[in-house]
């Protein structure tokens, strides 16, 4: 689908069932809930709206119930992505442009002769 087909789609699902990491990143941004199965996500951070469950058949069935309830699907208005809410780059450019570049000491550089060059190869 590619990433603006598959965030538009997003936006239509209820949630997402998997181990993929968009069910960690994108979908807690987009207000939707994650099945998280299995341990391929294990130590990333994670809001509320992921439901981890092990890899099989009773426990995913009971997480995607879980999902799908009315309560659950009416706590993802609310809920907050760990990974902060996006324009990381237009903050970053605010502030590298606010950075004073005069007084910096530019950094040497040395060309080693070409036979060291080939000595490395």
């Amino acid at each position: 689908l590619g990433r603006l087909r598959y965030l538009s789609c997003m936006r239509h699902f209820d949630g997402v069932v998997g181990n993929s990491s968009s069910g960690i990143l994108e979908a807690p941004s987009l207000h939707r809930g994650t099945v998280n199965i299995g341990s391929r996500q294990c130590g990333r951070i994670q809001a509320q709206s992921v439901i981890n469950c092990p890899p099989n058949q009773t426990d995913i069935r009971n997480a995607i119930r879980k999902l799908l309830s009315q309560p659950f699907q009416e706590t993802l208005s609310g809920i907050v992505s760990p990974y902060g809410t996006g324009g990381a780059s237009a903050r970053i450019v605010d502030l590298l442009k606010q950075v004073k570049l005069e007084g910096l000491v530019a950094k040497t550089f040395f060309d080693l002769p070409m036979q060291n060059v080939e000595a490395m190869k």
